[in-house]
């Protein structure tokens, strides 16, 4: 069958944190600024989660559901997320993404982020 794979579950779970931009931000933003291991990005300094109707569903909803597949680690007191235990599973698929982002149709295109160097 097409598609089809034995690490299916795997592929679904990378599919569906990609499936929300407020996933993709965050995860991108985690690319592209920790390339240490152990590094730490505030996301509270990220300018789509500044608003408190998005802050809301971030620690409701995104921020839990990426902790949850092993994406991230995410430190609340800290306001900080750091690549978890299964980034290796993701890794992939975002530098595929952002590699090739502008050879994608306008609709799938993201607005690169700022990379403004911030502390929380």
């Amino acid at each position: 069958m097409l598609g089809y794979r034995p690490n299916s579950e795997e592929t679904d779970r990378a599919l569906n944190a990609l499936s929300h931009a407020g996933r993709r931000r965050l995860l991108f933003e985690l690319y592209e600024q920790a390339d240490a291991e152990g590094e730490r990005v505030c996301y509270t300094d990220i300018p789509q989660f500044r608003a408190q109707r998005r802050r809301v569903l971030l620690y409701h909803s995104h921020l839990p559901k990426l902790e949850a597949a092993g994406y991230i680690n995410w430190n609340e007191a800290e306001k900080t997320i750091q690549k978890g235990p299964q980034w290796e599973e993701i890794e992939p698929l975002l530098e595929l993404i952002y590699t090739h982002l502008y050879e994608l149709p306008p609709f799938l295109q993201g607005k690169p982020s700022d990379n403004t160097e911030t502390q929380c």
